[in-house]
């Protein structure tokens, strides 16, 4: 009878899901690994600068998944596929 009175354990982040949320739905406009030999000329930023610029949070990554905003899709993720992609994304990161 205790455990139901005990919360849910939220399942980690899957990284390997949020690199295949990547390829399927952000590769087209973006780099979305860190082996890419060459970057878009169109201000577009790769997943790998994202990961790596001071100013990324989980929050910033999750609203730009969440609104849509100029060249941005109107896609929608469920909190768990975007809690996967943020996980992929953080392992691009140099730091």
């Amino acid at each position: 009878m205790l455990l139901a009175l005990q919360p849910a354990i939220a399942p980690a982040q899957d990284v390997a899901t949020g690199r295949v949320l990547a390829e399927r739905w952000c590769a087209n406009c973006h780099i979305v690994t860190r082996s890419a030999t060459t970057g878009r000329a169109d201000g577009v930023p790769s997943f790998p600068a994202l990961a790596d610029a001071p100013q990324t949070t989980d929050t910033s990554l999750r609203r730009a998944m969440s609104a849509s905003h100029g060249r941005m899709p109107d896609f929608s993720l469920t909190s768990r596929e975007q809690d996967d992609l943020i996980a992929y994304i953080r392992t691009l990161g140099k730091r």
